[in-house]
Order: C-alpha cells, then sequence, then structure tokens
C-alpha cells in the first residue's frame, strides 16, 4: 500500500469498521454522545457536534498508534493556554490519547508490537509504581475513588501509559530527530509569546486569569509580570525553558558542525532569556543539576574543572554580591539563596505539620489528598490546608514514607542506570543526545525538590518521552559498534 492509500484508509475509517470491535466502539462513542446531549443540553450538543472530528482521530490512531503519543506533546504544551480562551477539559485529551492509542495496541491485530522490548527494568519498575498507586485506592485515610482517579495522573498513570508505548513503537533515530525538533519548535513559540506578554502585555482571556481567577498574587509582584506564556503557570513556563535551554547548551557542545551547531546555540540563548523573564527561582536547579550530571558523565576533567568553576563562579555573584540587582528577574532568583527568606521557614514548618500527621501512616495519606485535588474534594482537611509545595514532600505526604522510598528508588535507579549506560556509548553523537536528555531530567528532579516539576506540562509529559528515549539511544549504539565490529573483522579477513 502506497503513501497515498495509507492516508485515504486512515481517514476514512475503512479499517477500524470493518471489525467488529470498531462498531463496538463506534456504538459506544454515539451511546455516550446521546446521553451528553439528553443530560448535558447545550453543553452535550457541542460535544456532540465533536463526533465526527472523534472518530476521525479514533481511525486515525487505530491505524497507527503513535500519533496518539505524539498528540499528547501538543497538548502537554499548548491545552493550558487553549483552556484559558475556550473552557473545557484539555487535560483529560491525554489521558483519551494515550487510552486510543493502547485500544489499538491491543485490539488491532495488525498493529502487532514486539511484546519483548518492555522486558526492560525501566518499563517494569514504572509499571509497578503505577501498581502501587492502584493499590493506594483502599487507603482508608484517602478521599475516595473520583479523587485517586484525578490525581494519580500525573502522578504515574502518564508514566506507565507513555514509557513502554516509546519502548514499543519510537525505536528509530528519526523518532528521537523528530523529538527533539517538536520540543524546540514549541519552546520557541512559548519564548515568543512569552516576550509578546513582557513587551505588549497580557490579553483579555490572560487578564481574567489573572485577576478573576485570582492568580495575580504570585505572577504579578511589586508590579512586574512573571511571565507565564501559555503555560499553565510562570514556574511551569520557566522550568521547561530552563530544560530547553540546557538541552540545546549540551547539543551544541556535541559533534555537530555549521548551520546546526549555531542553531543550537540561538536556541540555549533564546531559551535562557525565556527562562529569566518567567523570574521562577526553583528553576535554577535545573541548570545546576543538569550541568553537573552532564559534566560527570562527559568524564572531561578540563571541561569538568572550568564547568564546575562557571557555577560557583554564577552561586558567588548570587548569593555574595549585588551585581545585576536592577534587574528584576535577577532579584528574585537571588532571593532563592537567601536562608532567612519566609517562604522557606514556612515550607519547613509545613514539612513537621506532615511529619506529626504521617506518623501513624505508613503509606500516607492517599492520593489525591493534598494540594488542589483535596482543596477540591476535602477542603477541610489538614492535608488539603497544608501546602506540600515540593514534588518530594506530595508524594511523601500522599504515599507515606514507604510510597516515597520507592519512588526515590525509581528516580535513583534511572539516573544511574541510564548514567552507566551513557558512558558505556562508544558513539559522540548518540552520547550527546542521551546525555541532553538525561541531565534534563536530572535538573528537573532537583528542581522538585522546590516545586512540583515532575508533573508540571509539558514537563512531565516530556520526561515520559525522554528517559525510555535515553536507553534506546544506548540500544542504537551497541548495536551499531556491533555491526561496525563485524565488517571490520570480515574486511580483516
Amino acid at each position: 500500500m502506497n503513501s497515498k492509500e495509507t492516508i485515504t484508509a486512515q481517514f476514512s475509517g475503512a479499517s477500524i469498521l470493518s471489525t467488529p470491535v470498531g462498531w463496538i466502539l463506534m456504538i459506544g462513542i454515539l451511546g455516550v454522545s446521546f446521553l451528553l446531549f439528553k443530560f448535558l443540553g447545550i453543553i452535550g450538543g457541542a460535544l456532540l457536534l465533536g463526533l465526527p472530528i472523534s472518530l476521525v482521530v479514533l481511525s486515525i490512531i487505530w491505524n497507527n498508534p503513535k500519533l496518539g503519543v505524539w498528540g499528547n506533546i501538543i497538548i502537554a504544551f499548548f491545552g493550558a493556554g487553549i483552556a484559558r480562551y475556550v473552557p473545557g477539559p484539555w487535560g483529560l485529551l491525554v489521558d483519551i490519547l494515550l487510552a486510543l492509542s493502547w485500544l489499538s495496541v491491543i485490539l488491532n491485530k495488525k498493529v502487532n508490537p514486539n511484546w519483548k522490548y518492555l522486558r526492560n527494568p525501566i518499563a517494569i519498575l514504572y509499571t509497578a509504581w503505577m501498581l502501587f498507586l492502584v493499590f493506594e485506592i483502599v487507603n482508608p485515610s484517602g478521599n475516595g475513588l473520583i479523587a485517586w482517579f484525578y490525581a494519580m495522573r500525573g502522578i504515574g498513570f502518564y508514566q506507565a501509559l507513555t514509557i513502554p508505548l516509546i519502548f514499543l513503537f519510537f525505536r528509530e533515530e528519526e523518532d528521537l530527530e523528530k523529538f527533539i525538533r517538536l520540543l524546540i519548535y514549541f519552546s520557541l513559540i512559548g519564548t515568543i509569546w512569552g516576550f509578546k506578554q513582557q513587551i505588549l502585555g497580557t490579553d483579555a482571556a490572560e487578564d481574567h486569569w489573572l485577576y478573576a481567577e485570582e492568580h495575580h498574587e504570585e505572577h504579578v509582584l511589586h508590579g512586574v509580570l512573571r511571565v507565564f506564556s501559555f503555560y499553565s503557570d510562570a514556574g511551569s513556563f520557566g522550568a521547561s525553558q530552563a530544560m530547553m535551554s540546557l538541552m540545546c547548551a549540551i547539543m551544541f557542545m556535541g559533534p555537530y558542525k555549521g548551520i546546526k551547531k549555531f542553531k543550537y546555540l540561538v536556541f540555549a540563548v533564546i531559551f535562557l532569556l525565556g527562562f529569566a523573564i518567567s523570574g521562577t527561582r526553583g528553576a535554577l536547579a535545573v541548570p545546576l543539576a543538569g550541568g553537573i550530571a552532564y559534566l560527570i558523565l562527559i568524564k572531561n576533567f578540563r571541561i569538568l574543572v572550568a564547568g564546575f568553576s562557571g557555577m560557583i563562579l554564577v552561586f558567588v555573584i548570587l548569593k555574595y554580591t549585588f551585581m545585576f540587582q536592577g534587574v528584576e528577574q535577577v532579584r528574585r532568583m537571588r532571593t532563592a539563596l537567601d536562608p532567612e527568606n519566609k517562604s522557606l521557614s514556612v515550607r519547613l514548618e509545613n514539612q513537621k505539620t506532615f511529619a506529626r500527621y504521617l506518623a501513624s501512616r505508613p503509606f500516607g495519606g492517599g492520593i489525591g489528598t493534598a494540594g488542589f485535588w483535596g482543596a477540591r474534594f476535602n477542603p477541610d482537611s489538614l492535608m488539603a490546608n497544608t501546602a506540600t509545595d515540593s514534588w518530594f514532600v506530595k508524594i511523601w505526604a500522599e504515599t507515606g514514607p514507604v510510597g516515597l522510598t520507592f519512588h526515590l528508588v525509581i528516580l535513583g535507579f534511572t539516573l544511574g542506570y541510564g548514567g552507566h549506560k551513557i558512558m558505556s556509548m562508544r558513539s559522540e553523537k548518540h552520547r550527546t543526545q542521551a546525555s541532553a536528555l538525561y541531565a534534563m531530567f536530572a535538573g528537573a528532579i532537583l528542581a522538585s525538590y522546590g516545586n512540583q516539576v515532575l508533573i508540571q506540562m509539558p514537563t512531565g509529559i516530556i520526561l515520559n518521552f525522554a528517559i525510555p528515549f535515553i536507553f534506546l539511544i544506548a540500544e542504537r549504539d551497541q548495536k551499531e559498534w556491533l555491526k561496525s565490529v563485524k565488517k571490520a573483522s570480515k574486511l580483516k579477513k
């Protein structure tokens, strides 16, 4: 079948509607749509109008589950921004796309994945983490099944669905290249939109979000806007821009030449500026931890010393001098290093409160009891009224010391095993690509000590791709090396 025939088949829906499963799915969608129209009136009618689009999307993903996974990148970047202009449960599209992809994998015999690719410790560990979260449903301190469903999605559900799909279907180098291009292009759009807010100001929808929805207290400080672009908030924007700047800087130092090398340098600077206008202090940890991780991976003593010297210089300037104090973004970052900072003392007090509460709860207070979901489903509880701030405090509060230990083991194993794989690579190009993704992951982990970076969009979805890609690059590097060894041995003979 040529490419034209393939596209026609995907959009016609012929493949899926020719199977009993396809008809069952279509009838189910029609039934749900009828109920939506009957019980939700105009809203249901609007959803009903989306039925043809849903059928087309279903057909496309049925034939190519990879497209459903790629769709997650789009929703992760633009979902929060779209919601400001067109209110709706845009975040649930991630769940829907992943669910449709898995339906295709399981029910469509033509997809026929090679399940042996999932016999690796990374896929197994992240699946085991999701199973632990399922066990948390029976936690007697929890807020019920609905709260658990909403809260567990970012904590483990998306990882458990995405990581295996990457191992199954994103095994070619072209997939990695496409992933990197999408990250750069979408992040660049975010930077441009951010500078639009910085220079021209926010529009009506953004003003409504800032003031009517009461987000101005953390985004307008002393009359200065903390730029959030079309991301969920300034913290998410800043962390994502810092990750992208780090990734592009590492790619710039790779074995690329000419215009491609120059592009990576330009992108690194642009994203660094995007990070700066966000005024996000916690995201400072991204280039710090990611940079240290990269310097360790390359095992180059001269660059390692120079890199540490540069980091120490930046630390000294921020900590012990008033250089660049006239720049608002620098002043805000400088407060992150102040031990007398009030927000730090409040966080420490909150952690003491959690420690007392969790003393008799080894499995925590339950998924969905802290933070936003706790406030929504049980607003008068201690868990809901004690800010978690840190990702690790959130995991500790909701899953207890048992869950936090398990989670740290998974993160530590991913870092250790991934670092070992990268150091064993023979291709400089492969090592650069994997190191860039690894540094992003390491930086996000440290940044999550102060903020919930690992659950934010688009950072969380990006890392769900980056983690398996690190090990797929290592696998490709090994195969190419063995192939070159065999070729060399034949030439000798």
